[in-house]
């Protein structure tokens, strides 16, 4: 059984910080909530060792290592442990 997308649902954006929905974009590009727009993201590290580089591309936020390549943004805040 088919379940038909809503309009505004396809795509969400999500406050890495607080899970709420996001509507802005702080410095570093990244789509946060009003509460966290002065915030950034500290460092992340790859499973590798090195550090991961913030892109902006076409469906949103990514991160590229040297190493390992492209990385989505859901994996890299797993790897940093973003405290909530």
């Amino acid at each position: 059984m088919r379940i038909p997308k809503k309009y505004g649902q396809s795509k969400a954006n999500f406050c890495p910080f607080c899970e709420q929905q996001a509507i802005i974009a702080n410095k570093q590009k990244l789509p946060v909530c009003i509460k966290h727009k002065n915030t950034l993201l500290q460092e992340i590290r790859c499973l590798c060792g090195s550090y991961l580089d913030i892109k902006e591309g076409k469906f949103g936020p990514f991160f590229t290592c040297i190493n390992c390549g492209i990385i989505n943004m859901r994996k890299a805040l797993e790897l940093a442990q973003v405290p909530r």
